[in-house]
């Protein structure tokens, strides 16, 4: 294989340069290694560095990747994993391969101390990175909760130091999620279409609809044939520009890929889907693989997952979708934060108290514009707190000399049937004020775009995830819910066991063994693609010839 006969060339020229020493190499860089390494007493606060300095102080100095004769093969086998980590997606030359491979086939004492300490620190930051690590190295909005998983650096180099494979290693620090591999094997099929030649798009305009002919069918047909099995050429003796019932399943197949309407017609959303290049998807897989890298384990199996750009909620037990529907998010403007808690209170007839944002900027408007109807459905006014507050007559106040930014008012909406809430919330404690709710608004649920609402999660069938979340909870069967719901009465019911619940973003993932690509409905893929193309790699720079070798493990 190629990189393998890479890294042996290297290291036949590395060993026909160290032949003649008169001792072993290995004993030749200990003090090239204490040398690079004494600058660390002052940086023990420093996981990295003091896992580094801990490592080589505890095998008085002795190398890890460099034995009697050269690199030993652990490290012919980690620099194998370093080349090939593109197909993690992962980019190889963030963990020194180059100038791991200068300095080999340079072969003397000071360049192999080298190599011995950047096969040290790339082996931590690719491990780092198998954790999310590249996820905390690109600014996002503070809503954003998405963090790596916490590496145990000492642990990780104590085995790296002993294992005879380290791909062994790094395998057990990746994702262990089905997910994961699926779309990794997703990632090499969409790299494999980029070297045939990708695919083109087609010239938008007006809607193509099914059994009609139009002279973009033929480009049509080349594009979903690279993803969707349409064959290349119509049907012998056929119309070339007729869209027929074999190309619109293909393209109901693409649609429900990408969260379309599966209807078969190709309108401005399908064909802006259809556009994306063979460069954008990758991008857009690999922009997923990072997230993943950021998910533990969930324990137990028992959780609520919210996937916001596919509009859908999943709740789990043992591992298994128990419950699953579609839901409204927050459109862009005031997107759902991605963050995680837990379902600790259902209310039943919740009223609703206005965050104070949405009442300046969503009804003072239409108070001023028609206050009897804010009334009408169901909106109150109090002045004044505690013992103090007292009700108000929204029908008696000059809206238009209220002030949006001083508004004084708490408004609160009344149980009932035109409640912004519905019949119940689920309530997950967190400082944006999001929770889980039922919503007057059912059409939202017809539309393949659901992000229409304030922030907050509007579920399509709330009593079935209710029921779920209450299973464990005594007293409260199917019967007792509807009775709950019926009566009117606001009541709040403490969950027995709490449930944790993920808002996740995931725009690529897989299901029933299908690719599925959504839209970056808050733009967070690209910002994520443009923060890693900055990405530092100075953090293994190399000294100047005769210099100590420097040792920096900044993510």
């Amino acid at each position: 294989m190629k990189v393998g006969r890479t890294v042996a060339i290297c290291f036949c020229v590395l060993l026909s340069s160290v032949a003649s020493a008169s001792r072993p190499v290995s004993a030749d860089i200990r003090p090239s290694l204490r040398e690079a390494l004494a600058g660390f007493d002052g940086a023990r606060e420093d996981a990295r560095k003091s896992a580094l300095l801990s490592l080589y102080e505890s095998r008085d100095f002795a190398p890890v990747w460099i034995g009697a004769d050269g690199p030993v093969p652990r490290a012919v086998r980690l620099v194998e994993t370093l080349r090939n980590s593109a197909a993690q997606g992962l980019i190889a030359s963030d963990y020194a391969i180059q100038d791991i491979d200068r300095l080999l086939q340079k072969g003397d004492i000071r360049s192999l101390a080298q190599v011995e300490l950047l096969l040290s620190q790339s082996a931590i930051r690719y491990a780092a990175d198998l954790q999310g690590a590249r996820v905390a190295s690109v600014a996002m909005p503070p809503d954003v909760r998405i963090v790596p998983r916490s590496l145990d650096v000492d642990a990780v180099l104590r085995d790296l130091a002993k294992a005879d494979d380290p791909h062994a290693i790094f395998d057990r620090l990746s994702p262990a999620d089905p997910q994961y591999g699926q779309l990794l094997d997703w990632l090499a099929r969409y790299r494999q279409i980029k070297a045939s030649g990708g695919w083109r798009g087609i010239p938008g305009g007006r809607t193509l609809e099914p059994f009609t002919v139009d002279p973009r069918v033929p480009a049509l047909r080349r594009r979903l044939a690279v993803t969707d099995g349409a064959s290349s050429l119509p049907p012998e003796g056929a119309d070339p520009e007729l869209y027929d019932a074999e190309l619109v399943a293909a393209a109901i197949r693409f649609q429900i890929r990408h969260g379309l309407s599966p209807d078969g017609r190709i309108g401005p959303r399908s064909f802006a889907a259809l556009g994306k290049s063979v460069d954008a998807r990758i991008a857009q897989i690999v922009v997923n693989l990072d997230r993943m890298r950021t998910v533990a384990p969930r324990p137990g199996g028992t959780y609520i997952e919210v996937n916001i750009p596919a509009y859908s909620l999943q709740a789990y037990e043992a591992g298994e979708a128990r419950v699953s529907m579609p839901v409204v998010v927050g459109r862009e403007a005031r997107s759902t934060p991605i963050f995680s808690s837990r379902v600790t209170e259902v209310i039943f007839n919740p009223t609703w108290t206005v965050p104070t944002k949405l009442v300046r900027e969503d009804l003072l408007p239409r108070l001023r514009a028609n206050p009897q109807a804010m009334a009408d459905l169901g909106f109150r006014f109090f002045r004044g707190s505690g013992d103090e507050r007292v009700e108000v007559d929204p029908r008696k106040v000059d809206w238009r000399r209220v002030s949006a930014r001083a508004f004084p008012y708490l408004v609160r909406q009344d149980p009932g049937p035109k409640n912004a809430l519905g019949h119940v919330r689920l309530t997950l404690p967190n400082i944006f004020d999001v929770f889980l709710h039922d919503t007057p608004d059912r059409h939202y649920f017809s539309r393949a775009d659901r992000a229409l609402s304030s922030g907050c999660i509007r579920l399509e069938r709330p009593f079935e995830l209710v029921e779920w979340v209450l299973r464990n909870t005594s007293g409260w069967t199917r019967d007792a819910i509807e009775t709950a719901d019926r009566d009117g009465q606001t009541r709040h019911v403490q969950v027995r066991r709490p449930v944790p619940v993920h808002l996740v973003y995931f725009t690529a993932f897989v299901k029933n063994g299908e690719l599925q690509l959504r839209d970056d409905i808050y733009g967070l893929d690209s910002l994520f693609v443009a923060g890693i193309e900055k990405r530092p790699v100075a953090d293994l720079r190399l000294p100047q010839e005769g210099a100590r070798v420097p040792v920096n493990l900044a993510p």
